[in-house]
């Protein structure tokens, strides 16, 4: 995932999905890293949220289902 604040100081989300392992580039202009297969998360610094919190895959993961719910099933099947 990654965010960027829009025109009306909202943040916009941006989802990429892949099957390939995430290089370094990619994990450092990522907000929220997931991996889905080991059901961990390799990042996670959310916009408003300090720095270093310890956010559980399992809450990561029903936060972005809720949403993305239909893609992520079809990623992972």
């Amino acid at each position: 995932m990654k965010y960027s604040l829009n025109k009306q100081g909202q943040y916009d989300e941006l989802v990429e999905l892949s099957k390939k392992k995430c290089g370094p580039g990619k994990i450092l202009q990522s907000g929220i890293v997931l991996d889905l297969i080991n059901k961990e998360v390799i990042k996670c610094e959310v916009p408003g949220q300090p720095m270093g919190t310890d956010i559980p895959y399992e809450s990561v993961y029903q936060h972005f289902h809720k949403a993305y719910g239909n893609v992520l099933e079809q990623f992972l099947k």
